[in-house]
């Protein structure tokens, strides 16, 4: 979901050296990465507003990740820049111990296995969220408990132009809780981009006698905030990687 420009590469001589967290008192210190994109830079300032949080860094096209991430004491990566530069700097960061919430798109499963194993090894934090909105959560949800009972016929994701993987992250993760509540009975997803859509992902149920239609619409990447800051503010209290905002509504 996340669309802001990739970060180089994690380069750096020799391996980096791991740093405790700062102290849970007082601001958390927090680095964006994919600081100059579209949701990148509405996650900077969501920061720097949070009396509780503080933008301690950024990183940007043409720096270099490990002597940023060393440079500062930071207790969260909020990492929205492309899977690119994402395969490099997550693991760095979960092993310099700094928790780490991701917003990319793109990611493989053997992506997030290694970035599961560099949390375990770290014993620090990570989260992969392919949607920020708490619309998109509960969409997700309510579309696993109406399954087994409304067979699912369609799931259609629209996005804007830009967005490079086909079908969404989001959409795939639909599918994956369809799927699980009905016994491995998942939906074909269909993939549209359009011009002036943020994201939509529509799911239609029944059959010709009864349908139900379950739309989520963003309108304004600001409604993907409250998510990032709530993933900021409890993404410490995890051990390995999670996927989703729901692994941190509870907590």
């Amino acid at each position: 979901m996340s669309s802001g420009r990739t970060a180089s590469g994690a380069g750096g001589a020799g391996h980096p050296r791991r740093r405790e967290p700062a102290p849970v008192s007082g601001a958390l210190a927090v680095c964006v990465a994919g600081a100059r994109g579209r949701l990148g830079s509405l996650v900077c300032e969501a920061v720097a507003a949070a009396p509780d949080l503080n933008l301690s860094a950024t990183l940007v096209r043409g720096q270099r990740a490990s002597e940023v991430l060393s440079g500062a004491t930071l207790d969260v990566l909020v990492d929205v820049s492309l899977a690119p530069a994402s395969r490099q700097l997550v693991p760095l960061a979960l092993e310099l111990g700094i928790a780490t919430v991701v917003g990319t798109s793109g990611l493989s499963g053997s992506d997030l296995e290694a970035m599961d194993q560099a949390s375990r090894r770290a014993g620090v934090g990570a989260l992969v969220v392919p949607n920020f909105s708490l619309g998109a959560v509960l969409q997700m949800q309510a579309a696993a408990a109406i399954a087994p009972h409304l067979p699912c016929r369609r799931l259609l994701e629209t996005h804007h132009p830009a967005k490079r993987d086909a079908p969404s992250a989001t959409a795939l993760a639909t599918a994956a809780a369809v799927a699980a509540a009905t016994g491995g009975h998942a939906p074909a997803i269909t993939s549209e981009r359009r011009e002036g859509c943020v994201a939509r992902q529509e799911l239609r149920f029944g059959d010709e006698a009864e349908q139900l239609t379950l739309v989520h619409e963003v309108a304004d990447r600001r409604a993907y905030l409250p998510g990032v800051l709530l993933a900021v503010r409890r993404v410490r209290s995890l051990r390995g990687l999670h996927q989703g905002l729901a692994a941190v509504l509870e907590c």
